[in-house]
């Protein structure tokens, strides 16, 4: 058994199961055609648009179902990939999805056993990501990387992430509000205005001038018109299933509520200093990884990368202070994650009228996002939550 658990443990072997997994679920979805890499065709094809000046948020049938919902500057992002063959393009997409999260974890300035744990804790949840060819695990790895870059004082570079995740998903630019608790923040927030203008320049040259402030207004109204029909994954949507009188009205509330939560805490954790543990500014960072997601409308099971990133720096967080709770928790999580993922079981099973997918895949990530707000707002008093025990150091990560 540790000779097993001491095998997976290795980087080398831990970044092959990531590449082959990766590979396999290509090759079986290029196999099971289009409509399986659906997303991808969206993706190629967003470019060809932008070539031809089309609308890039209108419905294209005889090409793809659903529409794209990105970022302008995504399809200059992505236009490697649409000029390759299909095959060869969902081959690198699945990769590229699954590496950006690799290394991100594989850069954390945590201890090499906490990194193992994230490689394996997320492996899941990637996979669930990679099924839909969605950009979910590279804004987690953004995310990430925010955080590692200004644990590095590098705020040049800390500065780009946020905005390379807000091209792709407007929600990607929240990991910029880490910037708080770093020095330095007049050359961030330049850098952010510099990458932000170069970035939004970035469609230019295929658009001219004409087309380019339009192509901005069509994706300006697609969010607009996007906050109308969702109540996503979220708690909000749980909320909805709970209360079917629940309205539109209703979940603008319950957004402008958790936007002021995020903000307080924010800011009262910058006041108060508490930022100066290495501990306390992971918690941040869970932290954000779970808001974005659980208050976020366009949630949906594939952005779960993100969110279950979060549990996964809180674990990381909290290994150290030892609670007895640590390991029950972890399991939780992780057997909600298995329970989502109805691929897991025979369609025989009727895991659907058990338990609502929508509350498997909230409920433990608002459980750990609670917990986190608590932990930001009563540090000093956290150990009152849960009886401390006693363990080794050398289980510790």
């Amino acid at each position: 058994m540790k000779s097993a658990l001491n095998f997976f443990s290795k980087d080398r072997i831990i970044l092959y199961v990531y590449l082959i997994l990766s590979i396999v679920i290509s090759l079986i979805f290029y196999n099971q055609g289009p409509r399986r890499f659906n997303n991808l065709i969206i993706y190629r094809q967003s470019f060809f648009h932008l070539l031809d000046h089309k609308n890039l948020y209108l419905e294209y049938p005889s090409e793809y179902y659903d529409i794209f919902l990105y970022h302008p500057a995504f399809t200059v992002f992505f236009s490697p990939l649409s000029l390759i063959p299909v095959s060869l393009s969902l081959i690198l997409w699945t990769i590229i999805s699954s590496l950006f999260i690799y290394y991100a974890v594989k850069m954390m300035p945590v201890a090499e056993k906490a990194k193992i744990f994230l490689y394996w804790f997320v492996l899941i949840e990637l996979l669930n990501n990679l099924h839909s060819q969605q950009t979910n695990s590279v804004i987690a790895a953004l995310g990430l990387l925010t955080f590692i870059f200004l644990e590095k004082s590098k705020p040049k570079r800390a500065a780009l992430f946020p905005l390379l995740a807000f091209c792709i998903k407007g929600y990607g630019l929240v990991f910029a509000i880490l910037f708080l608790f770093y020095p330095e923040k007049k050359k961030y927030i330049t850098y952010s205005i510099l990458w932000l203008i170069a970035l939004t320049l970035l469609p230019l040259p295929f658009t001219g001038k004409d087309y380019f402030l339009q192509v901005y207004q069509n994706w300006i109204t697609c969010l607009i018109d996007d906050h109308k029909v969702n109540f996503g994954s979220s708690v909000m949507g749980l909320m909805k299933l709970a209360m079917p009188s629940f309205t539109e009205n209703d979940l603008s509330k319950v957004q402008l509520a958790g936007l002021i939560l995020f903000a307080i805490t924010m800011v009262y954790n910058w006041i108060k200093g508490t930022y100066k543990t290495k501990k306390q500014r992971l918690l941040l960072l869970a932290y954000t990884f779970l808001w974005v997601i659980l208050f976020n409308h366009t949630s949906e099971s594939p952005t779960y990368i993100i969110a279950i990133t979060g549990v996964g720096l809180f674990f990381v967080a909290n290994k150290s202070s030892q609670n007895v709770w640590w390991k029950p928790l972890t399991l939780f999580v992780l057997a909600f994650c298995i329970l989502v993922n109805r691929d897991f079981f025979p369609s025989s099973w009727p895991i659907d009228e058990t338990i609502p997918p929508l509350v498997v895949r909230v409920l433990p990530c608002l459980l750990v996002w609670i917990i986190v707000q608590i932990q930001l707002f009563i540090p000093s008093k956290i150990k009152n939550f849960a009886m401390e025990v006693e363990i080794s150091r050398s289980s510790s990560f």
